[in-house]
């Protein structure tokens, strides 16, 4: 998708991509930048991320939360909460996750209870595209769950003349016809057929993805029979369908997923940051909120770790408010979002995912802290913790020293585990030693 138009420079050498990592500083990159890629990254940092965050259906009900894709601090540069690729005037920021290709696809897996963890894929120069990677695995997942019970098939009103009805009596067009001289009938019935806009943006995604991934067995044997007869049905060329077609195409509500992975397999192609020319100076590109796919993984954790009640707090339906109104009680301030509630009424406790590391010399985000404890004392609940990935084995100050006391309860501060099980593991831990 293009955001930016620029001149196009003619005969330039095309440039290595520069790679870095999410939330890791400047300092800890592979190589410090010249004067001119700081220029640069000062430029990409001006961008808004919002036309190039890739729209993966995993994000909440509520307004997402906007980060630039770089920051500046004490360290110099730094990626935030995205992973992906940003081609600017005739170059490439690689921005991968610090976390590791795996970690992030075993995530995907765990969300969305399918498996998406193919084989490494490698290009044909050898080199393992890890953003090619991360976006098969949350396109592969998004069609396996919209191929569970059925494909999309849609009706199709086709017409037919005869001496015999074929369907229904279409009235207008045989009168029509036998105004013309025609003798016989014009009939119409429903075709149910798997040539359609929401088809045809799967198949060429996943053309897009075979190419990317050339020699790689990344689909898997049910996927690889569910895009079999939706390739039968579009063609060996199918035409690129538009958004409004796949919005506006009919679902039933067992193929209203497909909706999804159509739009999605829309968004993947029409974001293509590799399908730029080198020498294209406008601005493409394709990014993932790494820190909405922790957040996830965190409430479906917390699922498995306790047997009480537990939803996503981020939606509009369990919004909390810092601050109501004692003159008119329906006047609200200050929606509150905590990621994850445990239990209904009353709420037990509250977690919120941080996809950033707990301790270093920063220490705990003054603003997290805040935040926190407003929403426990909003939402009433006696225990609430912030949530990071553990990055390894050595357990931060900030977190031995927990739990903390507050005048709204207790907080404490996890590093959990990125695998599932283990994550699930800790979890059920601290909730058994509070007796959620």
């Amino acid at each position: 998708m293009a955001a930016r138009k620029g001149p196009v420079a003619r005969g330039r050498a095309t440039l290595e991509p520069f790679v870095i990592k999410d939330l890791t500083a400047e300092m800890y990159w592979d190589r410090t930048p010249t004067p001119a890629e700081r220029d640069w990254l000062t430029s990409i940092a001006d961008l808004s991320p919002e036309p190039y965050v890739l729209d993966a259906q995993l994000e909440a009900d509520h307004e997402p939360t906007i980060e630039p894709i770089l920051a500046r601090d004490i360290d110099g540069w730094r990626a935030n909460r995205y992973i992906g690729e940003i081609r600017h005037q005739g170059r490439t920021l690689v921005i991968q996750p610090r976390l590791g290709v795996e970690t992030i696809m075993s995530w995907i897996s765990t969300i969305l209870n399918v498996q998406v963890l193919p084989r490494t894929a490698q290009q044909a120069n050898g080199v393992s595209n890890a953003v090619t990677q991360l976006l098969a695995a949350l396109w592969r997942a998004s069609v396996l769950t919209a191929g569970q019970h059925a494909l999309p098939r849609t009706g199709q009103k086709v017409s037919s003349h005869g001496l015999t009805v074929n369907g229904r009596l279409d009235g207008g067009a045989t009168a029509r016809r036998r105004a013309a001289g025609h003798i016989d009938l014009v009939s119409t019935r429903i075709m149910r057929t798997y040539d359609n806009a929401p088809a045809r943006a799967v198949v060429l995604a996943d053309r897009y993805f075979d190419s990317h991934l050339a020699g790689a067995r990344w689909r898997g044997p049910r996927l690889d029979e569910q895009l079999a007869v939706l390739r039968n049905a579009t063609g060996a060329r199918p035409k690129k369908p538009k958004l409004y077609e796949i919005q506006r195409a009919r679902y039933s509500p067992i193929t209203i997923k497909w909706r999804r992975a159509a739009e999605l397999s829309w968004r993947i192609l029409n974001r293509d940051p590799l399908g730029v020319a080198a020498e294209d100076e406008s601005t493409y590109g394709v990014l993932i909120d790494v820190a909405e796919l922790w957040e996830m993984f965190v409430l479906h954790c917390a699922g498995l770790a306790t047997e009480r009640f537990v939803r996503h707090g981020t939606t509009t339906q369990t919004s909390g408010h810092l601050a109501r109104s004692t003159v008119d009680l329906r006047r609200t301030m200050g929606k509150l979002y905590p990621d994850v509630l445990v239990g209904d009424h009353p709420v037990t406790a509250l977690l919120d995912a941080k996809y950033k590391r707990l301790g270093g010399r920063r220490g705990v985000d003054r603003e997290d802290l805040y935040q926190m404890h407003a929403y426990s004392s909003t939402f009433g609940a006696p225990l609430a913790a912030l949530a990071y990935p553990a990055v390894d084995g050595a357990l931060p100050r900030d977190e031995r020293d927990s739990p903390w006391q507050t005048s709204a309860g207790e907080l404490s501060f996890l590093t959990l585990p990125t695998e599932k099980n283990s994550c699930t593991a800790k979890l059920r831990d601290w909730f058994s030693e509070k007796c959620v």
